[in-house]
């Protein structure tokens, strides 16, 4: 694909200049060299250090620690742009479902976490979570806003990669919407976004695809070694008989991200069978990775940052960029955003579900 001059809207470093080997430097000229050799988890430890971060002016060791993150979750930004702009020699037309197969190709085990730190690191370094919030962006602040938007919609892919089971792939080759684990995880996200605002929902849940059901929910409580609690509905969500089981945060109005089955100290269940055992939280920090953050809140958030930098610019590498964002758009939404009024979110979670469900 038409990579190797759209790199060049990316400075390789982000924002730090050149950095020689003087002692007062030598911290930061060795991070730089990790991440230029791919030794992401080498520049991670480096950068956790308190006198490596007093090398770099103010707080710009950040985006070093984003670029880490990044990095390590796999998909580095050659991979997102060779992913975006469509190949004149292709075959086959570029499609955001076709995008979502290719980018999870790249993604390693750890890629739902880490973009998560990366994003946050961006924010830090911001000192906002949105970049429309900065009336008069300087290069670096664009620079940086831009790849907060490749971040989130690097999140989104993650999140529908998620709701697959991990076979996005299958989900991105079946025409006719019923993948059983999209169907399931779909509706336990709708469960959860309109339960958030309608506390009087009861089980058995019908709201969702055909044949797709909420059976139960219940509360269960996790409890970290620490002694820190946290609570969510646990849910049981069957699809022709067959059931799939979800972690419900009514504070978050969604899902959670989750991994393997666990007791509710957090140890690994050896036999998920047992009625002690729950879908594990993907995350035991105070902070849980939700699915509609990654879903619909970094598909909106993405989208918008990418188009307020690269707008009006004229470059051809960026109307590249800009042409598969408006395709990506009438993809997701048959009506695309241009009704949507100024200010407002081009995609809703109905609009997410459908397009997930293929409708």
């Amino acid at each position: 694909m038409k990579t190797a001059y759209l790199l060049a809207i990316i400075p390789v470093s982000l924002l730090i200049t050149g950095c020689d080997d003087t002692e007062s430097e030598l911290c930061r000229y060795y991070v730089q060299n990790d991440l230029d050799k791919g030794k992401f988890e080498s520049a991670i430890a480096r950068l956790a250090d308190e006198s490596c971060q007093q090398t770099y002016p103010t707080n710009e060791y950040l985006v070093d620690v984003s670029s880490a993150y990044l990095g390590k979750s796999g998909l580095t930004l050659p991979v997102i742009l060779r992913a975006m702009i469509e190949d004149e020699t292709a075959t086959e037309a570029l499609t955001f479902e076709s995008f979502v197969a290719e980018i999870t190709e790249s993604a390693t085990p750890t890629a739902l976490s880490d973009l998560d730190i990366s994003r946050t690191s961006l924010d830090e370094y911001l000192e906002t979570n949105s970049c429309k919030s900065i009336e008069f962006p300087t290069s670096a602040q664009k620079t940086v806003c831009l790849i907060t938007g490749f971040i989130d919609v690097l999140k989104t892919t993650m999140a529908i990669d998620a709701l697959t089971g991990g076979n996005v792939a299958a989900w991105a080759a079946n025409e006719s919407g019923d993948n059983p684990s999209m169907l399931r995880s779909s509706c336990a996200l709708k469960y959860s976004y309109e339960h958030k605002t309608d506390n009087n929902f009861s089980t058995p849940y019908n709201n969702c695809e055909t044949g797709v059901t909420v059976d139960n929910s219940e509360a269960v409580t996790f409890i970290a070694s620490n002694g820190s609690e946290k609570t969510y509905n646990y849910l049981t969500i069957s699809y022709q008989g067959e059931p799939e089981y979800f972690l419900e945060s009514t504070i978050l109005g969604s899902t959670i991200f989750t991994k393997n089955y666990c007791e509710v100290d957090y140890a690994i269940c050896t036999d998920t069978d047992l009625n002690t055992c729950y879908s594990c939280p993907l995350s035991q920090s105070e902070k849980d990775l939700n699915v509609k953050d990654y879903l619909l809140d970094a598909l909106n958030s993405g989208f918008d940052n990418i188009e307020a930098v690269i707008k009006n610019s004229g470059q051809d590498s960026e109307i590249d960029i800009q042409q598969s964002i408006d395709d990506f758009k009438l993809e997701i939404k048959s009506e695309g955003c241009s009704a949507v009024p100024e200010g407002e979110d081009c995609f809703t979670m109905d609009d997410i579900i459908n397009y997930l469900n293929k409708k």
